[in-house]
């Protein structure tokens, strides 16, 4: 079991597309995309996802991927 992380395909063009990118590449984590995740005002702003239901937002791709692994490593000191 891994945890999942989802992103709106309409954010990736936002920049969440690096994030997901990088993600896909690791194997302790689940990688969805859906068309939207009902948050347009934020989708519209800056990348975000959702890590196990948890919205993630940050004003640069890098910044979001930094907070995706922290709470992958949280995620994993929790469940593993």
């Amino acid at each position: 079991m891994f945890p999942l992380v989802e992103f709106c395909e309409t954010n990736l063009a936002e920049g969440s597309q690096l994030v997901m990118d990088e993600l896909e590449t690791m194997e302790e984590v689940d990688v969805m995309t859906y068309s939207c995740l009902s948050e347009c005002t934020l989708c519209a702003q800056k990348p975000f996802c959702f890590f196990e239901g948890e919205r993630l937002a940050a004003e640069t791709p890098e910044k979001l991927l930094i907070l995706v692994k922290e709470k992958l490593v949280e995620w994993q000191e929790d469940y593993l």
